[in-house]
């Protein structure tokens, strides 16, 4: 198996080369150029790429960083193309990263055979919401599953149009670009709908799209409030994994509670167990468990391990999640985020909606800080509205106080934040996921 790394921006030259690999019988690693030389340094480590393809301006340091022979675009493009084609099948095609959230970031592998997974549920009967004439944007890079799958395959699958960003699209800048292409359907992550909903001008410009997919993380319920009169129906909430892809896909303007995703892909039916494997009756909360067709487990060294699959298998998601009689999956968390205050367990999600349900709060989240007595209670993590004007503007001791307010009228003790802390923006990787073992290993130096 050889691999060649794509230190490439999202671009033209990212697709060429993704094509090109597929079409040697090489596995492309596509990996986010705008990391730290630190990071990007341990996953060149971590694939052991037989060569890694760069760009001047973003990863040029590579090419004499001396861990893994280098080139750059030009010398690629600049001979005849090679008209034979490598055997597909079950040969190796992709290797992405996984967030890291939980831990350092593996390598999941993906075999040609793998592509064109199960289309989820009233997706499908949309005549010119994909397909030619349609114009798709995602502000998820190609590193990532969905990112990859929306400006990539189903543009390939389905004859559609794709504007690519070679910087990474501020919200002004994503709505710039969907006025000038016209863009028809729009993918992103919650938290950056969040902060394009502070631009001027948005409502007119998400009011032209026919769909805006939100995935990546979950989808508040502030925000759910704030989308939902924008777009209705054509507001789409997507949950999944890099391991195995789509678990639930929903309309959430179709459901009252926020907690509520969708119904899961079509093919792979879910269900929720107990700590000992046992099924739980609707309405309870347990870990969710999908059957997929297969999955792929991460390796921490790329090069010298074969691709690690599941097939046919039950796959514990790690997530807090429970069925409504109507097989809607509910997210509640992640059973590896619980916080365990005063001998009870917390499930930060369930704090931090309630935080974000505040006029002035943007985005929240909590961890457990351990204090100078010894005990252990919860911190608040909070991301301010700006304020427009001066009006509007607040103490920040005054609405810290209206905050662990707030919680102790609605919240158990131990749920309740005992302080608050403010910050520009939450720990956040790549794909908008809340890194919290950073807030977790920052949370001291506050204490």
């Amino acid at each position: 198996m050889t691999g060649v790394l794509l230190a490439l921006p999202d671009s033209i030259e990212l697709v060429w080369c993704l094509l090109g690999a597929w079409q040697a019988g090489l596995v492309a690693v596509p990996v986010n150029v705008q990391m730290s030389r630190e990071d990007l340094t341990r996953d060149v480590a971590t694939a052991e790429p037989a060569l890694a393809v760069v760009d001047p301006d973003t990863a040029g340091w590579l090419d004499t960083a001396g861990l893994a022979p280098t080139t750059g675009i030009e010398p690629l493009v600049a001979g005849e193309p090679d008209t034979r084609f490598a055997d597909g099948g079950d040969a190796p095609a992709l290797a992405l990263f996984t967030s890291g959230t939980t831990g350092a970031p593996k390598l999941c592998f993906f075999l040609h055979d793998n592509f064109g997974g199960a289309r989820g549920p009233h997706m499908t009967a949309e005549p010119g919401v994909v397909g030619p004439g349609a114009v798709g944007l995602s502000v998820s890079r190609m590193y990532f599953l969905g990112g990859l799958s929306v400006s990539l395959l189903t543009t390939l699958e389905t004859g559609q149009l794709t504007v690519l960003s070679r910087p990474r699209a501020t919200p002004a800048a994503a709505l710039e670009l969907m006025r000038r292409h016209q863009v028809t359907t729009l993918f992103a992550q919650p938290s950056f709908l969040a902060r394009l909903l502070l631009e001027p001008g948005h409502v007119e410009i998400l009011g032209r799209l026919q769909r805006v997919t939100c995935a990546g993380e979950v989808l508040s319920a502030r925000l759910r409030e704030q989308l939902v009169p924008i777009l209705g129906e054509r507001l789409v909430n997507v949950f999944g994994a890099t391991e195995i892809g789509g678990i639930a896909l929903g309309r959430p303007a179709a459901y009252e509670l926020p907690s509520a995703v969708g119904p899961a892909f079509e093919g792979r039916p879910v269900r929720i167990v107990d700590a000992d494997g046992h099924t739980m009756p609707v309405g309870r909360r347990g870990e969710l468990r999908i059957r997929v067709p297969f999955a792929t487990r991460g390796v921490a060294q790329g090069g010298s391990l074969v691709p690690d699959q599941l097939t046919d298998t039950w796959w514990p998601t790690g997530d807090l999640a429970s069925l409504d009689e109507d097989g809607v999956v509910h997210v509640h968390g992640r059973l590896d985020d619980v916080e365990v205050i005063g001998g009870q367990n917390v499930v930060p999600g369930e704090v931090e909606r309630l935080l974000e349900s505040h006029p002035r709060v943007l985005e929240a989240a909590v961890s457990a800080v351990r204090r100078p007595a010894g005990d252990t209670s919860l911190r608040a993590y909070v991301v301010a509205v700006p304020a427009t004007g001066s009006g509007e503007s607040m103490e920040t001791d005054a609405l810290a106080a209206e905050l662990v307010d707030l919680a102790q009228s609605r919240l158990s003790w131990y749920k309740v934040p005992q302080d608050v802390v403010w910050l520009d923006a939450l720990p956040r990787n790549g794909n908008g996921k809340i890194l919290r073992r950073q807030l977790r290993a920052d949370g001291d130096q506050f204490v």
